[in-house]
């Protein structure tokens, strides 16, 4: 029979949580890229008191709660660091049904946001000033100016969908509180 694992204060850890050495809890989860994540908190339940000398913050299973209701509404918890470069790839899984020219375009976009800064930047922290100077980059790097504009317009749906994605959760996560 296997024995279950256990935190310092002898209490049963719940699957993919664990304890460090220096008394942190940890939780291991998988993104929506694949990717392995962690949680962490210096405590694992609410009522749970916070090491001295440490900062104040909610427990890892109410973490764990977050996380799960985030997952099971449609958001992404790790979207607002998500790059532009996976927003735009993201943006055309999505709406993959085109003609196979666009589908070039599309790859030469991708391959120039991933060669500039653009692409490597958190959509979270994109202003519009950083279009601007992409857009004046692609023109000193001769592109021409349909080229700019249809590029420019696809960025945009790219934006317009992840903004119309957060509106639309944050509107069924308040008509759920106020039933």
């Amino acid at each position: 029979m296997s024995e279950k694992r256990r935190d310092s204060k002898n209490r049963i850890l719940q699957t993919g949580e664990s304890q460090r050495k220096d008394g942190r809890y940890a939780y291991k989860y998988v993104d929506t890229f694949g990717k392995s994540k962690f949680l962490y908190a210096w405590k694992l339940v609410p009522t749970d008191k916070t090491p001295a000398g440490k900062r104040e913050d909610l427990s890892l299973r109410e973490k764990e709660k977050e996380l799960q209701k985030e997952l099971d509404d449609g958001i992404d918890p790790v979207g607002k660091k998500m790059t532009v470069c996976e927003l735009y790839a993201k943006h055309t899984r999505q709406n993959g049904n085109v003609k196979p020219k666009t589908n070039v375009g599309r790859q030469h976009l991708m391959s120039i946001l991933q060669d500039n800064m653009l692409g490597a930047q958190s959509i979270d922290s994109v202003k519009l000033s950083d279009g601007k100077e992409w857009v004046i980059r692609m023109k000193e790097n001769g592109f021409a100016y349909k080229t700019i504009k249809n590029y420019k317009r696809s960025l945009n749906a790219a934006f317009y969908t992840a903004i119309r994605t957060i509106i639309s959760v944050k509107i069924r996560l308040t008509l759920t509180s106020e039933m």
